[in-house]
């Protein structure tokens, strides 16, 4: 199974006169073009075969630009419309905290019921308006979509942002609730034993975990989020891998324990780096396979294809980029990468007169679980050298 990931598009349609553009995607222009456009671009990718169809888009919110209405309505017709000329099976969104009205701009009580009238739904593009999953999302703040051998607990970690009072409004962070976790709980153990039988992902829209530096600090992270940790972490709910966007920092890191969700945190689609001077990471999406299923089990195990935008000349051929995920990535393993080393190493460890070739075998496997281990999180090793033993 592939799945599409893009995050924080942040398009507007109105340019202002004294503030540099915060996207890429500018639809009051003169003109666009694949290599000034990302959006356009990516329709290239699929129109010249570069990108494999995939069964599901993943959007993981700030469709625009300070909730502005007619670049989410135009982002979301030209995402529709990307999957059905190139026939994507499934358009799934969730929402950013751009993509609600909770300045009350556009709309003095409402910040989300532009969003409900969009067409196709939002943010369930091949669900009914009026299904059960549509309702659920905007009432209870979560709902639970399934396909052949995926399922996808989407959150609206946006679900307050308009309350609060003015010493602390909820709009500068996520939130998931006590309430809301101990319904997706509950839905979850409806599901029973079945959970394991698909491929489980978790998309909101903040980050589980503060990104902060000396010049730049965030405290901006979902609320609830160690809670929603533990709750996807339990062993009767399977694996998951988790996927959201927010900070435009990349990156793929365990959540925690042996059985703990693996994290897939988005660098931006096609923000600038207007108000986000600290951001080292480029434009990029994602092409994220899954390995096939074993012994009737989806194990969340896979690796991750990351496409970076360069300027004036488009999306680049997967090449590893100065910031942001390297050109392939792995998640799944939660072994000791020493002793996998060492396993290797034992293995080709065989008759000195086979040496010279086993040698080069050795370090080329050796390399392999490296990248798969740094796409991991985990730290650099250094091969010992089998000839300085001999």
């Amino acid at each position: 199974m592939k799945i599409l990931v893009a995050a924080d598009l942040h398009a507007v349609t109105r340019r202002l006169a004294d503030r540099p553009l915060p996207s890429l995607i500018e639809f009051s222009a003169a003109s666009r073009s694949a290599t000034l456009d990302p959006l356009l671009g990516l329709r290239g990718l699929f129109e010249n075969g570069k990108v494999e169809v995939p069964d599901l888009l993943i959007c993981a919110g700030d469709l625009a630009d300070k909730a502005d209405p007619n670049a989410i309505r135009s982002v979301w017709r030209e995402l529709t419309q990307i999957c059905r000329d190139y026939k994507v099976p499934g358009l799934h969104a969730t929402c950013g905290n751009h993509d609600l009205d909770s300045r009350n701009i556009e709309n003095k009580f409402d910040p989300k019921g532009f969003l409900r009238a969009l067409d196709p739904p939002f943010p369930l593009a091949n669900e009914n308006r009026d299904s059960l999953q549509q309702l659920s999302y905007w009432a209870d703040n979560f709902a639970i979509t399934e396909g052949d051998d995926w399922r996808l607990l989407n959150i609206n970690s946006c679900a307050y942002h308009g309350y609060g009072d003015k010493s602390s409004p909820e709009l500068e962070h996520g939130r998931v609730s006590d309430f809301t976790l101990s319904n997706i709980r509950r839905a979850l153990e409806k599901i029973g034993p079945d959970v394991q039988k698909k491929f489980n992902i978790c998309l909101f829209h903040h980050h589980l975990r503060e990104i902060s530096s000396d010049s730049f600090s965030d405290r901006s992270k979902m609320e609830g989020a160690e809670n929603l940790t533990a709750l996807l972490s339990e062993a009767q709910f399977g694996e998951w891998l988790v996927i959201h966007g927010h900070r435009h920092r990349a990156g793929i890191y365990c959540a925690g324990g042996s059985t703990s969700p693996f994290v897939l945190s988005c660098a931006s689609f096609s923000a600038t780096s207007v108000g986000d001077e600290h951001n080292p990471c480029q434009n990029q999406f994602y092409m994220v396979d899954f390995e096939p299923p074993r012994n009737g089990k989806c194990r969340i195990k896979g690796g991750i294809t990351a496409w970076t935008w360069v300027p004036t000349y488009g999306w680049r051929e997967p090449s590893n980029s100065p910031a942001g995920l390297p050109k392939r990535s792995g998640f799944g393993f939660r072994g000791d990468i020493h002793d996998l080393v060492e396993r290797f190493e034992k293995e080709v460890d065989l008759a000195p007169k086979f040496y010279p070739v086993l040698s080069s075998l050795q370090r080329f496997l050796v390399a392999v679980v490296g990248s798969v281990a740094a796409g991991c999180g985990a730290e650099p090793f250094r091969l010992r050298s089998t000839a300085s033993r001999r």
